[in-house]
């Protein structure tokens, strides 16, 4: 009989996705928001290398999943702005 569990830190994957694209705009956070997203990044990939061993729940899949792709977009907006700042570009 197989159960299905959650997949461990799915939804630290979601918040920490969705929270970097809001941060990445402000210009003390964007570091914040930079490290955030990889962080999300790295715990997707991590989630990705669990489930070949075990099954878990379509939710926290899905979770993990939408953290990535907005991990990715506020590490981009994040590293954009980032550069943007450092080079006075915005002022």
């Amino acid at each position: 009989m197989s159960t299905l569990r959650k997949l461990p830190l799915s939804m630290v994957t979601l918040v920490f996705g969705v929270l970097s694209i809001p941060l990445a705009f402000a210009r003390q956070l964007c570091v914040p928001a930079l490290i955030m997203g990889l962080l999300a990044i790295a715990f997707h990939l991590a989630g990705r290398r669990m489930q070949r061993h075990s099954s878990f729940t379509a939710a926290s899949i899905r979770h993990s999943r939408q953290g990535f792709l907005a991990a990715l977009a506020g590490s981009a907006c994040a590293l954009l702005m980032w550069v943007l700042w450092a080079t006075n570009a915005l002022l």
